[in-house]
């Protein structure tokens, strides 16, 4: 029988990323590459999770001596509207929800409270944005009759601090409700973790007067060569000039080198001279920042914002502006990627993607650019790039993304809602990347990893844990071998002929390993002599490592592949790849 070659979606499973020290352990696995890597009935007893990403250091309270790194998970979410006739899209709301993993909520329950305050407002208000923009959208008639506008609010966030000193996200919104043009501009959420409050200028940089005269100095400097007219205000003028009240909820945000403050269009100047934004880096002034936002963890990420020129302080003193530009390729509708450090430009020409996100992180007393770039068949590769040495070897180029488990839609006919999203990446310490991997069947691999001494991830668990859509039934009567959770052989098993099962982990190169799943756990369709098995309730809940686990071994270096020196075919039906 040949293979069918099937596009799916793969489901991903939600894994948990718990509380972990910034300062680097002192059992931390070393810098090299190691893949970490009972039966099935009708009963709904509750599996037992897996601890997959956990450390033993999880439950040092705030009030422990030094800075801590604190993970949330972001979900950004997509509401919207379309017509019910002709299905154009008339409006949408982007917004997003700050979540907890539940040890991290016990240990600042008061930051929790806050987020799950933020979260149910703005599920309100963006489906209350939705209806006022469907409305709107209506009321146009003949205006956006024959054309493809649709009206919006969007709000992109970006996680630039996460400690125990404070939680910043920089909001980049835009807005288009008609008219000629749309709005954009920037702001900070920016809380106190252990009281859960919001924090003011003041809160930080107490320093007001010497603070405005640098944000002047700044402007000057980095605008100096703008078109600007004589109407343009300068930044640090802009903000002597406002009452107390409005300075004080002025927007800015916080990463680990620094604070910046964020000027939208048509507050210094007009629409078309755009928005302005003004860096202060905690090693300019001192002075001016309260201790305790100085301090921050020795170890950090800053996510590096698309069309954002960021300062860094290398290793030999020298001060250094580092940007990603983004190079169009009109032959195939994408872009090359052109990383700048100073005066030196790093870009290879024979490398196009889609999209990509970057990360400044700092680790080991050196920065790097970690760059995730979407590319064809939905692949996302990682390229890292040496700040301190500005190099970048694409020979060392991974299959790799960040972890984002939470995936969800729904349409009941009026309105579509989505979400994905996953855990923020600011400990270099402590994150997770997934892999697409092609060993019996198509599916999602996740790790643990660390930053390594020369910048790249290094892995610190044995296997990859699988997050699959699809199972697979037994085609015959399998002898097959059993593992412990540890992975140590623990004898054999019969799997009877009709039998279903899933990918639970793999090492990623031969070993795979299975447990058993219900059949009412099922979609089932297809063909009658090919059926495929679509897992209901994609979740984590499925995998229980204290049930029997079943290893085989999977061999595709020819096709069809071998499993357990037999044609995959032979063995099970349904295995799905992606085509």
């Amino acid at each position: 029988m040949h293979k069918k070659l099937l596009c799916l979606y793969l489901g991903l499973a939600m894994l948990v990323i718990s509380l972990s020290a910034c300062s680097k352990s002192e059992d931390k696995p070393a810098d090299t590459e190691v893949d970490v890597s009972e039966e099935v009935s009708g009963d709904t007893a509750k599996p037992r999770p897996h601890s997959f990403g956990k450390k033993d250091n999880n439950t040092e309270s705030p009030e422990q001596e030094g800075v801590k790194h604190i993970p949330i998970s972001i979900e950004e979410k997509s509401y919207s509207v379309t017509d019910p006739e002709t299905y154009r899209l008339m409006a949408e709301c982007n917004y997003f929800n700050m979540i907890m993993d539940e040890e991290t909520a016990k240990l600042y329950p008061k930051l929790n409270e806050e987020f799950e305050l933020y979260n149910n407002n703005e599920d309100i208000r963006s489906r209350e944005m939705v209806e006022k923009l469907r409305e709107d959208y209506l009321s146009m008639g003949s205006y956006v009759a024959d054309s493809d506008m649709y009206l919006s609010d969007h709000i992109k966030p970006h996680v630039m601090r996460s400690d125990s000193n404070i939680v910043s996200i920089l909001c980049e919104a835009d807005n288009f409700f008609g008219g000629a043009h749309g709005y954009y501009w920037s702001y900070g959420l920016n809380y106190d973790p252990s009281s859960g409050k919001e924090l003011h200028l003041s809160d930080v940089v107490p320093e007001k007067e010497k603070f405005i005269e640098l944000i002047s100095d700044k402007f000057k400097e980095k605008y100096s060569d703008y078109a600007y007219d004589e109407t343009v205000t300068d930044a640090g003028e802009y903000l002597a000039s406002m009452g107390e009240d409005e300075y004080e909820s002025w927007p800015w945000s916080m990463d680990s080198e620094g604070i910046t403050v964020y000027f939208a269009p048509y507050n210094l100047g007009s629409y078309a001279l755009g928005a302005q934004e003004i860096s202060i880096y905690f090693d300019e002034a001192p002075v001016i920042f309260n201790d305790k936002y100085f301090n921050t963890c020795d170890e950090y990420v800053i996510p590096l914002v698309n069309s954002r020129r960021y300062e860094l302080r290398l290793g030999d003193g020298s001060l250094e502006e580092v940007e990603v530009e983004f190079d169009a390729i009109e032959e195939y509708d994408a872009y090359a990627l052109e990383y700048k450090i100073g005066n030196v430009s790093i870009k290879d020409d024979d490398y196009y993607c889609y999209s990509a996100d970057n990360y400044i992180v700092y680790s080991g007393g050196k920065h790097y650019i970690y760059s995730f770039s979407g590319t064809e068949n939905d692949y996302t590769i990682l390229n890292v790039v040496d700040i301190e040495n500005k190099s970048l070897d694409m020979d060392r180029s991974e299959n790799a993304y960040l972890y984002e488990p939470i995936q969800s839609w729904k349409d009941d006919g009026d309105y579509y809602s989505y979400s994905n999203g996953g855990p923020a990446f600011t400990d270099p310490e402590s994150f997770v990347v997934g892999r697409r991997l092609q060993l019996l069947g198509t599916g999602m691999g996740y790790k643990t990893y660390h930053v390594g001494e020369d910048g790249y991830p290094v892995s610190d668990d044995e296997y990859y844990m699988m997050s699959n859509g699809f199972a697979f039934k037994a085609v015959k009567d399998l002898e097959l071998d059993t593992v412990d959770e540890a992975g140590k052989a623990t004898g054999t098993k019969k799997v009877p002929a009709g039998t279903y099962l899933f990918n639970v982990r793999t090492d990623g190169e031969s070993v795979v390993d299975l447990q058993l799943i219900d059949e009412s756990e099922l979609e089932i369709s297809g063909e009658s002599d090919w059926k495929t098995y679509m897992i209901k309730d994609q979740n984590d809940d499925l995998i229980d490592l204290s049930k029997t686990i079943y290893r085989v071994k999977v061999d595709d270096s020819d096709w069809p592949p071998m499993v357990n020196g037999q044609e995959e075919d032979s063995v099970f039906e349904g295995v799905m790849y992606a085509g």
